[in-house]
This record gives structure tokens, sequence and C-alpha cells, in this order.
């Protein structure tokens, strides 16, 4: 499928299959992605053209009154938009082009969703967080219902959980997926920080009030970059009763080892510089704080973060009660065995938060 050993490398580097087929890109533009791109460079493009056609379909089946329909080819046509840019770090006019793009459509199609997606944009510090707030259907219960804060990564943000989101609901979580410093439209206001915790906890300010929602029973899910922000976001706010770090890290001690695609991609989300990143991303001045339950979850085979982060940070969580689940056949994230262990970390928050499904 491709010209020479370093684009090959390139596109394997982009080619997660099972991420991009757990996120929701539909088997046969994967398949054909594999069969037709034989360069880089075809990468962004073919993904365009995929979310292109979807926007089409999206906009038809809503004029046609088929709103369902509308709003998740939609969806599918923010999500091509989403793999277009998320590894695109070497062309910056191209990556930003991408996110608002996906950023677009995604708007227009959570209205659509069942249950629906509220956008909601909390003020913080000069800037705006933005994020989607989804209730499970069904009664509501007196108290109102649990929610789960969902934190995207190095380059996952709030559009990229719709699935996962899904999952949640089904179980009786209310899900809130949110961008933060450094992801998807904060990216463009605020580079990566290392202190997530006030940015989760100005997110909790908000959701709080909100009556459809128990002010008792919320959880935090991060993935990849992502878990090391849940686990600060738990420790740094106590309103967190429950904490999923998947994919995570404990420091960056490892980074010259990370695949260059990964290194490339933190420097950009930091504003181009790597030694205050390498110095500023380390859970040690937090890992006590943390005590609430933890679910700790890494795939042996992660070519990204080694085994001995997560060992560094089982050892830091002294006060938390931990459940470690290391997936012998498991790659980053587990995205191979995405449709058992997305289930399970679901599970596992609805039984802690006591969702009663």
């Amino acid at each position: 499928m491709t010209t020479t050993s370093t684009t090959s490398q390139s596109i394997h580097g982009l080619l997660n299959a099972g991420r991009m087929l757990s996120d929701g890109i539909p088997p046969r533009d994967l398949q054909q992605a594999t069969e037709q791109i034989t360069d880089l460079e075809e990468w962004f493009d073919f993904w365009i053209a995929a979310g292109e056609r979807y926007e089409l379909l999206g906009g038809e089946a809503l004029e046609n009154g088929s709103r369902v329909s509308g709003g998740e080819w939609l969806w599918q046509a923010s999500l091509c938009f989403h793999y277009a840019q998320f590894m695109w770090f070497h062309d910056p006019a191209k990556r930003e082009q991408g996110q608002r793009r996906k950023v677009e459509l995604y708007n227009r199609a959570a209205p659509h969703f069942k249950p629906p997606g509220e956008r909601i944009e909390i003020p913080f510090e000069g800037i705006t967080i933005p994020g989607f707030l989804r209730l499970p259907e069904g009664e509501r219960p007196a108290t109102g219902s649990p929610c789960v804060l969902l934190l995207g990564g190095l380059e996952s943000t709030k559009e990229e959980s719709y699935l996962f989101e899904n999952i949640c609901l089904r179980r009786g979580l209310a899900t809130f997926a949110f961008d933060g410093p450094g992801q998807g439209e904060v990216f463009f206001e605020v580079k990566l920080r290392h202190d997530f915790e006030r940015y989760s906890s100005a997110v909790l300010d908000v959701l709080e009030a909100r009556e459809e929602l128990d002010p008792n029973r919320f959880g935090v899910l991060g993935r990849s970059l992502g878990g090391y922000y849940a686990l600060r976001a738990g420790a740094g706010d106590e309103r967190l009763g429950a904490v999923v770090a998947w994919g995570f890290f404990h420091d960056m001690e490892d980074f010259d080892a990370m695949p260059k695609h990964t290194q490339h991609g933190f420097v950009y989300v930091a504003g181009g510089s790597k030694n205050d990143l390498v110095q500023a991303l380390d859970l040690s001045d937090v890992a006590e704080n943390l005590r609430a339950p933890t679910l700790l979850l890494n795939g042996r085979n992660d070519p990204i973060f080694p085994q001995r982060q997560m060992e560094r940070t089982i050892a830091a969580l002294v006060n938390a009660p931990k459940v470690v689940v290391i997936e012998p056949e498991g790659d980053h994230c587990c995205h191979n065995m995405g449709n058992i262990v997305r289930p399970r970390m679901a599970d596992w928050l609805a039984r802690q938060l006591n969702a009663g499904n």
C-alpha cells in the first residue's frame, strides 16, 4: 500500500484500526483507506472527502425530516474530519482546518442525537470551555442522574466520545465530554497545561448546579493523556467519586522512546516547548491526594507508555482504593479490544456511582 518504508511507517502510525473502528469509523471506509492510500500526504484528503460525503447525506436527511439519520450522518462526517487531522501535526493549517470543520459538523449533529447533546460553554479565566451534556433516556432519578466527565487525550477531543457516551447512557450515566487546554477548540486559546484539575473543577462548578444531575455522583474517565488528566482531576476535587485512567502515564521520563509522531504531537499541543512539557507532566505532586475509587487500565503491549508508568502510579496512589487491569493482549488504550474494555469501564463506573443499570 506504500511507496517507501518511511511512508509505510508514517501511515501505520496513523492507521490505528482498533481505535478508529471503536470510535465509529465504518469498516468499509477503513478498508478503502488501506486499499487506496499509497502515500502519507493522501491521508488528509481521503478522510476529508469521506466526511463531505456524510455531510451531504446528513443534510439531505434533515431536509427530508429524518432527524435521527441526519444527526448520525453529520456525526460520521465530524468523525471523518477528526481522523483526517488527528495526527497532522506537521501541517498546522490543514490540522486546524480539520478541527474547525469537525466542531461545526458535530454542533449540527448533536441536537439530533438520541438522547440529544446539549452544548454548554463554561467561562473560565478569560476563555470558554466547551462541552456536550447528554442525559439518559427514561425517568430521571429523584436526586438527578450520576454523571461522568469524559476527557480526551493528546489528539482525541469531545467529538470522539459519542459511542462511549452511548455505552454510559445505556447504563444510566449522564455524560459531559469537553475540551481542556491543548485540546480541540480550547487549543486555539490555551495550550497544554499540567494542571488540568483547575479546568475540570470549573466544569463541576457548573454541572453540580444542574437539576438533572446528582451533585453527589460525579465520576471522570480519561484516555491516554486524558488518563493522566483524570487522575489529576480526581486528586484535585473530592466531588469526583470515581476515577478511570485508561492508557495513561505517570510522567514524561519515557518521552524520547515514544513513537516520533507521538512526540511531535505532545510538543505541538504544548505550544512547541519540549523541555517545559517534560518537566510539567508528572503526577508526583498530587497522587497522594487522590482518595476516590480508581480503575487503572493499560494494555501490556502499549507502544507509547511502558508498564513502568503504571507501576509508578500504583505505588504513588497510596490513599486511593485501586482496581488494576493489565490486558495481556492489549495495545495502547486496548483499542484492539475496545468491544471488551469499554463496556467494562462503563460497568465499573455505573457500580461506583450507583447508576442502577
